[in-house]
C-alpha cells in the first residue's frame, strides 16, 4: 500500500482517548458506588466530588475495599457564598461567583489529568458541574431556553475532550422525560405528561460525546433470599447508548453479569467490548 506523508496527519487510526461513562439514576440507585469500581494498576482515582453526599460513599468503600483515592478537600462553593448566592439578586455578582467556582473546579481536573499517577477521574455529579456552567453564563435562571445554550454546551464538551487521557466516570442525576399528550392549553402550547422513562439531568447531549451511558435501578420491594442474590434482584443497570455495541441498547444487562455487587467499571467495559481499558 502506497504511503503518503503530509505534515499533521497519520495512517495510525487507533483511538488514543480512554473510555468515558455517563452513569445516572435515581437516589440511592449505586451511582456513586459504581463510580468507585474503577480499577487501578499502581495508580490512584481522583475524585471532584460536587455533591453534599459524595464523600460519605466514597469514604465508606474507600475504607472497606482500601482503595487508592484522591478527592477534594473543600467545596467548590462555600457555606457562606452559597447563602449569599441565594440571597443575592445581582446577576453579575451570581455570574461572578460560579465563574469562579467553575475555573477551580476546571484548575483541579486538569491538575488530576495531567498527574502521571492519576488513572481515572470521576465527577459526582457531572449534573451539578453543568448548572455551574450554566449559572456561570445567565445566573440562577429557572428557564434557560435550549436555543440559548450553544456555548455553555461547548463549555461541557471541551471539558470532556480535555479529559480525554484517562478513564472519565461522569455521575449524573436522573430528570424524568416528558412527552407531548396529543393536547393543548388554552394558550394554544402543548400539554405535557410524565413518561416514567428517565434521562441524566444537566447537559442533554452527554450521550453523543461519551463511551456508553447507563442507568441504574433498584427494586423497592421486601426480597426474602441471600443477601448476595437480594443484591443482584435490586439493583439493576441498562445501557442507554454505547459507541460500537449498538445492539445491546435499551437492555438491561443483569444476564451479561451486571447486576448488585457486579455492577462495575471492570464488567461494564467487558460486556461492550472495551476490555483492558
Amino acid at each position: 500500500m502506497r504511503e503518503i506523508k503530509i505534515e499533521g496527519f497519520t495512517s495510525d487510526t487507533k483511538p488514543d482517548v480512554k473510555p468515558a461513562v455517563c452513569v445516572f439514576g435515581e437516589a440511592n440507585t449505586g451511582t456513586t458506588r459504581f463510580g468507585t469500581t474503577l480499577p487501578t494498576n499502581g495508580g490512584m482515582s481522583g475524585w471532584i466530588a460536587l455533591d453534599r453526599n459524595s464523600k460519605a460513599t466514597v469514604d465508606e468503600h474507600r475504607v472497606k475495599r482500601g482503595l487508592p483515592i484522591l478527592i477534594n478537600k473543600e467545596p467548590f462553593i462555600g457555606e457562606k457564598a452559597a447563602v449569599e448566592i441565594a440571597m443575592n439578586d445581582d446577576p453579575k455578582k451570581v455570574k461572578a461567583v460560579y465563574a469562579e467556582a467553575l475555573k477551580r473546579v476546571i484548575d483541579r481536573l486538569m491538575a488530576l489529568h495531567d498527574h502521571k499517577d492519576v488513572e481515572n477521574i470521576v465527577i459526582d455529579r457531572c449534573s451539578q458541574l453543568f448548572d455551574y456552567i450554566l449559572f456561570s453564563h445567565f445566573g440562577r435562571r429557572n428557564q434557560i431556553e435550549s436555543f440559548m445554550r450553544g456555548a455553555p454546551n461547548q463549555d461541557m464538551i471541551d471539558i470532556i475532550n480535555a479529559l480525554s487521557k484517562k478513564n472519565l466516570c461522569l455521575i449524573c442525576k436522573a430528570t424524568e422525560i416528558w412527552k407531548d399528550t396529543g393536547e393543548v392549553d388554552a394558550q394554544g402550547k402543548k400539554k405535557q405528561a410524565p413518561s416514567g422513562k428517565w434521562k441524566p439531568d444537566g447537559f442533554n447531549q452527554i450521550d453523543r460525546f461519551v463511551t456508553a451511558t447507563i442507568e441504574l435501578s433498584s427494586g423497592q420491594k421486601k426480597y426474602d433470599m441471600d443477601p448476595d442474590d437480594a443484591y443482584r434482584a435490586k439493583y439493576k443497570c441498562k445501557l442507554i447508548r454505547c459507541k460500537g455495541n449498538t445492539l445491546l441498547e435499551g437492555q438491561d444487562l443483569t444476564d451479561y453479569g451486571l447486576a448488585g455487587e457486579g455492577i462495575t467499571w471492570e464488567n461494564l467495559m467487558m460486556v461492550i467490548g472495551q476490555e483492558g481499558e
